[in-house]
């Protein structure tokens, strides 16, 4: 975000590659715009940064020994010199909201957050049976929809689920569980987990839907990165058939015996056996 003197803000957002961690990340967006007020010509500019690290680094109190780190030092660096007066300053995540608005907004983190915030349910979503009822239990309903929604508490028209020891777990419909689904395995807190453990953060993080395990099974069985990176299948996919050759003596073998005590009637001293692979 830049802000000129006169109080104008402009907001830039750059993509950044997934296997750049979050020093990199906070590299690329000073050098970046740095960049956008060189090519503007600004003289004078003040930097706020909420990573201790990198700006510790540019003030020269921290030094750069990273060699990754140390190609966005140098571009910084140079940069500098462009400029009549700079200023760099630290300040706290909780004081950097805009600029943590732009990259929430930017990575998609906002939109799990107002879409889990959206109250409205849709026609084919499978919680509206369960809500009509809760709202108005003297309607008539069949009893496997009574019995199904006594799991269930309706709160200021959000619909929980109860489990066995009491805890209130939020429920989703299908759109909400793929963003859920998505955060949770492949997000920023994300380790390519499989289903079964999928489920147990989801539900840790309190949230439900009924096929939460199918579809976790589901979508990470069709995540390209795992199946990228997985262990190699060494198995065969069938079993092994034996090969018979295709005709008489195609191959063979001879040996010879030592010789034989007594001899044959015949003066025979040695013997010569032939086997031929196809007859046996």
């Amino acid at each position: 975000m830049l802000i000129s003197p006169q109080g104008m803000s402009f907001e830039y957002v750059i993509p950044i590659k997934p296997t750049s961690t979050n020093n990199q990340t906070e590299y690329e967006a000073i050098l970046k715009g740095i960049q956008l007020l060189h090519e503007v010509k600004a003289k004078s500019i003040e930097i706020f940064g909420d990573s201790q690290l990198v700006v510790n680094q540019l003030l020269g109190l921290y030094e750069c020994k990273d060699d990754v780190l140390r190609k966005y030092y140098e571009e910084c660096q140079e940069l500098f010199n462009s400029f009549t007066s700079l200023i760099i300053n630290h300040i706290p995540k909780n004081q950097n909201h805009e600029a943590n608005r732009l990259a929430q907004s930017a990575s998609g983190y906002r939109q799990i957050i107002e879409i889990l915030a959206d109250e409205v349910v849709a026609d084919e979503d499978w919680r509206k049976d369960i809500i009509e009822y809760l709202k108005n239990p003297s309607k008539q309903v069949s009893r496997k929809l009574r019995c199904k929604a006594l799991k269930f508490v309706l709160l200021d028209d959000q619909l929980y689920h109860r489990i066995v020891d009491g805890v209130l777990l939020k429920c989703l419909n299908q759109e909400e569980a793929k963003v859920l689904m998505g955060e949770i395995h492949e997000g920023v807190c994300g380790a390519h987990q499989s289903a079964n453990k999928m489920k147990w953060m989801i539900r840790r993080a309190s949230y439900f839907w009924p096929t939460m395990l199918e579809n976790c099974f589901k979508y990470y069985k069709g995540c390209q990165e795992c199946q990228k990176f997985g262990n190699i299948q060494k198995s065969l996919a069938s079993a092994m058939n034996l090969i018979v050759k295709p005709w008489p003596f195609r191959g063979w073998a001879i040996d010879l015996i030592g010789q034989i005590f007594p001899s044959s009637s015949k003066g025979h001293k040695f013997v010569l056996v032939a086997t031929d692979y196809f007859t046996k």
